[in-house]
This record gives structure tokens, C-alpha cells and sequence, in this order.
């Protein structure tokens, strides 16, 4: 059984016809759309965070951040990726890489995960990155607020609060 705000979201998407198929279960609606700019359909679920939010859930807002992730401009989507590939190439710096494919051609969008103030888009970089998936948060205004490298197994997930911290994670442990 769903929640009134999640079967008023569900009408809301419906109604938008932003996503193919919706179906609202596990306190998310979720289905397909083409993200417009990338020319690649991805999974999109829309978490109205209703942990959190079950009495003040705004239907209307998450619809319009749908809409605006999955309309935003070939030029804005262009920087996206562009500060991904900046942001993981600040990381690595002078390490060796096996695959000489440039990651910006490598990443392919997966998915999407639409909140009330931020959006999460996963992308696969099967070349580059074989065994990982690179999260990445947008803000309200699409502008690029964090990213991640993740293992695809789940056995360990690393978090760090800059790029030199992940710097030193890859780089190995000091030397004592």
C-alpha cells in the first residue's frame, strides 16, 4: 500500500508524461526517460523522502526538477560531464591508466534519483572504471556538488571530503 503523498505524485508524473511506465512502491516512483542532452534513457526515481517529508511533499516541485534534469540543455550537460571528468582527473593525477579511451567517451548515464533539493545521476565508465559506477549530486540549479567513485559490488564504499583525501586513499597507506 502507498501513501496519499506518493499516489499524488505518481498522478502528478503520470499526468507529466516525463517517465514511461511510473510505478510508485517502496516510497519512490520510478520508470524510464531519455535524458535529452545525453541522447540516453536512464532510470529515473523520484524520492519524495517521505521518512522525512510525509506531510510536506511537494508534488509540483519534484515534477519540475524531473523535468529540468531531463531537459537541461546540451551545453549544461556539457559542462556536467565536463567537471566529472575534471573532478576524477584532479584525483588520479599522474596515476597509470591501463585504458587510454578518454573517460568524457567512456561515461555512459545510468540512472537518476530526482530529491526535493538535489539530483543524483550514476554513470558507468566500462573502459575507465570496469568495476565502478561514479555518482554524482547535482544542486537545485544543476551545478555539479559532489562526485563519487563507487565499486559496482558494494563490499567496500570509500567517502571522502576532498580530492586530496581520495588522492591519498588510491595512493596507498603512508609509509610509517
Amino acid at each position: 500500500m502507498t501513501s496519499p503523498a506518493l499516489d499524488t505524485l505518481l498522478a502528478r508524473i503520470v499526468e507529466s508524461g516525463l517517465l514511461e511506465e511510473p510505478v510508485a512502491e517502496n516510497d519512490l516512483v520510478y520508470g524510464r526517460a531519455i535524458i535529452d542532452a545525453a541522447g540516453t534513457a536512464v532510470n529515473v526515481n523520484v524520492d519524495p523522502e517521505l521518512e522525512d517529508h510525509e506531510d510536506d511533499v511537494d508534488p509540483d516541485a519534484l515534477v519540475a526538477a524531473v523535468s529540468r534534469v531531463l531537459s537541461v540543455s546540451e551545453s549544461r550537460w556539457r559542462t556536467i560531464i565536463d567537471e566529472i571528468v575534471d573532478d576524477i582527473e584532479d584525483a588520479v593525477d599522474d596515476e597509470p591508466v591501463a585504458e587510454q579511451t578518454a573517460l568524457r567517451d567512456d561515461l555512459e548515464a545510468t540512472s537518476v534519483v530526482v530529491f526535493a533539493d538535489a539530483v543524483l545521476l550514476a554513470f558507468l565508465a566500462p573502459k575507465q572504471f570496469p568495476d565502478s559506477r561514479i555518482l554524482v549530486q547535482l544542486d537545485e540549479d544543476l551545478e555539479v556538488d559532489g562526485v563519487e567513485v563507487r565499486d559496482l559490488d558494494g563490499i567496500e564504499t570509500i567517502e571522502v571530503d576532498s580530492l586530496d583525501e581520495l588522492l591519498d586513499r588510491i595512493s596507498g597507506p603512508d609509509e610509517d
